[in-house]
């Protein structure tokens, strides 16, 4: 995977609150794809290619996170429960 050298200054108090600069190194990529992936920017597999985990190790991420999967717009959810009406009468 090709990289690509950032200097970036962050708050004192994050070494505070625990955090070393390793871990810093290592979560803020994971933090910035969860990012993209919650805005609908990514799909999972771009998500998994980016950190060079597998797409499966990627949805594993999301549960541990809390990162729903999918998350419909009202609209979308408008259309489903209409589905669902619409089934559940027709299979009376």
């Amino acid at each position: 995977m090709r990289a690509f050298t950032v200097e970036l200054e962050v708050p004192e108090s994050l070494s505070e609150l625990g955090f070393t600069p390793e871990e810093i190194r290592r979560e803020l990529p994971v933090l910035l794809v969860l990012k993209r992936f919650r805005e609908g920017a990514i799909s999972s597999g771009k998500g998994a290619a980016v950190l060079g985990i597998s797409r499966r190790e990627f949805l594993d991420l999301l549960t541990r996170e809390g990162v729903p999967l999918f998350e419909p717009t009202d609209e979308e959810l408008a259309e489903e429960f209409k589905t669902v009406q619409r089934l559940a009468r027709s299979a009376s």
